[in-house]
């Protein structure tokens, strides 16, 4: 047993994908777990995390009967407990609400029905000392083994659960493709950055990426037909000749795309001759030939004529060192984690629109918080929103960095693992020095604060929820002191509004177009999608990668800012703030998955972090 960090790069890239898979099946309330503290001095580990396999779904596991070794799906040691359900504890142990990746240790260990020669882990020998007739029944001829293999995680879930069958392969190849790319960002791990280097160096200096996903890394085209060794970071953008009847524009989007393919061309040392009657596409060169399969009028240009490209962060967005100040999200039909990242005809719409017309109304701060505005789109123009999702490009202005500051997206800051630091020390650590409890306590209160000023106005005056996750959200900070002056937060795309809310707060009546996803009928759905990016994939991972969750210590800083930001009349004040409140529901992307859905979606009930208080010692 050990810290998955002291694993090699295969090895550590299987538990990241397995940790991740275990974490949503448990948080989504898929399968049952309990947590079964280990008395044992001499063990790293505080306690068991015991997942029951998927036939006992149906069953009320508070009805005491005793667990065979088919009863359980893996059994992973923990360093701390979990977040346990409010329950009494059964005679199993306690109900498990939520665990995350990083409460885990390696190895992951499944029962297998077979004795094994050789089987001299200690570890698993003091598992079975501790699961013990009764409440648990092992007394049979089988062995507790490590899993090595994630994939083999999901085959055996999948073997007993009523999901569409044409899904079981595909999550695997998925799950496959996520451990594939882990494994060889861990065996070439890229150096932190620091507050002076470029922006675009902290975007592509990601080691992990999404802090729960399964499908955290996984990057698959249709076929799977690319190579291993493809730089994601440095794509090309390649043009394709439109007429202009068949495409939906906005803003000065053809004037944008026409100084774009002009120097792509003086560059190649040729002319294009120009034709208002069409239009030049700027395309993503792992999406021409989609283009060229799907559009049978356009006239794809010659190889010759493109440009350089570096890529941030979501891959799909790319800055152009030839256009500074202008981000260009382009359709591309890649899997990464487990959606098409193509970009839909609503997204087109409504970027520019709602920047315009809305954003400058909206309850922000301008000093703690910047919108990168959406200016312009393109959107091929066809009644099957399935095909037009493959041509579509929206042009973002990028945040203009005041002289002396700097910013850097928040998804780096929240990542560990970097070449030139020490293992498990995150970026954040490093880069301010927060080697004591006391500063790091003091910056998570800096930017805690600063966060909910930014983010909650909007939520509570205007009906508007950002989709504020880590890799959404660039924080700003002073070059000299280092402290945080503000935040900027991007794509529009995500975004959950109430319109009345909106049109009250604002005086905007803003159309959306019929079945638009952001907007919402009631003012309570708006709340999910902004506890599930801001709460639970941002802020939780900071407080624990400062070490501030076990002690609680973290989320009393939380709890304090939002109280100041949230007034007590609010709606969300007893969904969230009220310390009876105990689950909220958030986003569950396995259950997603499961149900191939992608744009709508699936919310459970999750253990309310924000009223998390410090646990029994076990």
């Amino acid at each position: 047993m050990c810290t998955p960090l002291l694993l090699p790069p295969r090895g550590r890239a299987s538990f990241a994908v397995a940790s991740r898979f275990i974490s949503c099946l448990v948080t989504e309330k898929i399968l049952h777990a309990f947590y079964v503290p280990l008395d044992s001095p001499s063990s790293e580990a505080s306690g068991l995390l015991v997942v029951l396999s998927p036939h006992t779904i149906s069953e009320n596991v508070k009805v005491f009967r005793i667990f065979r070794p088919d009863d359980l799906y893996a059994i992973v040691p923990l360093h701390h407990p979990p977040v346990l359900m409010d329950d009494e504890p059964t005679k199993h142990g306690h109900l498990v609400g939520l665990v995350d990746p990083l409460d885990m240790l390696s190895p992951i260990y499944e029962f297998r029905n077979v004795l094994e020669v050789g089987n001299d882990d200690e570890f698993g020998g003091l598992i079975l000392d501790h699961l013990k007739s009764p409440p648990w029944d092992l007394a049979t001829r089988g062995t507790l083994r490590p899993v090595t293999d994630p994939v083999s995680l999901w085959r055996k879930f999948v073997e007993t659960v009523m999901i569409p069958e044409e899904l079981h392969e595909v999550i695997a190849q998925e799950m496959q493709s996520s451990l594939d790319w882990q494994t060889i960002a861990y065996e070439n791990p890229p150096l932190c950055p620091n507050l002076n280097s470029p922006a675009i160096q902290w975007e592509q200096s990601l080691v992990a990426g999404h802090p729960t996903h399964p499908m955290h890394r996984a990057r698959m085209l249709p076929g799977n037909n690319y190579s291993m060794d493809y730089d994601w970071y440095h794509p090309r953008i390649r043009f394709v000749r439109v007429a202009v009847d068949n495409i939906e524009m906005l803003g000065n989007f053809k004037e944008i795309s026409q100084d774009l393919v002009d120097r792509a061309a003086k560059l190649a040392g040729v002319i294009l001759p120009r034709d208002d009657q069409f239009v030049y596409m700027p395309v993503h060169e792992l999406q021409i030939q989609n283009v060229v399969s799907k559009f049978q009028t356009v006239e794809v240009v010659s190889p010759d004529i493109s440009l350089s490209a570096l890529a941030q962060s979501s891959i799909r967005t790319i800055v152009l060192p030839d256009f500074p100040g202008m981000a260009l999200k382009l359709a591309v039909g890649v899997k990464i984690s487990s959606s098409l990242r193509t970009i839909s005809h609503f997204t087109a719409n409504f970027g520019p629109r709602f920047s315009a017309d809305v954003v400058p109304k909206l309850a922000i701060d301008p000093d703690i918080l910047s919108v990168e505005l959406e200016t312009s789109s393109a959107v091929y123009k066809t009644s099957d929103p399935e095909l037009a999702k493959h041509f579509t490009a929206v042009i973002r202005e990028e945040y203009q960095v005041p002289s002396g500051q700097a910013v850097v997206v928040c998804a780096a800051l929240l990542e560990a693992g970097h070449a030139n630091i020490p293992p498990g020390k995150s970026a954040a650590e490093h880069i301010f020095g927060l080697d004591t409890e006391e500063k790091r306590l003091q910056f998570l209160d800096t930017y805690t604060e600063i966060a909910c000023k930014a983010f909650l106005p909007a939520l509570v005056k205007n009906g508007v929820a950002f989709e504020a996750h880590a890799q959404n959200v660039l924080a700003r900070f002073d070059l000299s002191t280092g402290e945080l002056r503000g935040f900027v937060v991007r794509d529009l795309g995500g975004l959950r509004i109430h319109p009345p809310t909106l049109r009250e707060s604002s005086g905007v009546d803003f159309q959306f177009l019929p079945g638009h996803c952001v907007a919402t009928k009631t003012l309570e759905e708006i709340f999910p999608k902004f506890y599930h990016t801001f709460v639970h994939n941002h802020i939780q991972r900071l407080i624990r990668l400062l070490g501030l969750h076990y002690s609680g210590r973290g989320w009393e800083v939380l709890r304090k800012h939002m109280e100041a930001a949230i007034p007590r009349n609010h709606p969300v004040w007893d969904i969230w703030m009220s310390p009876i409140s105990r689950t909220v529901n958030s986003k569950c992307l396995m259950r997603m998955r499961m149900r191939d859905s992608y744009r709508d979606m699936v919310y459970s009930p999750y253990p309310n972090m924000i009223q998390f208080k410090p646990q029994p010692d076990f």
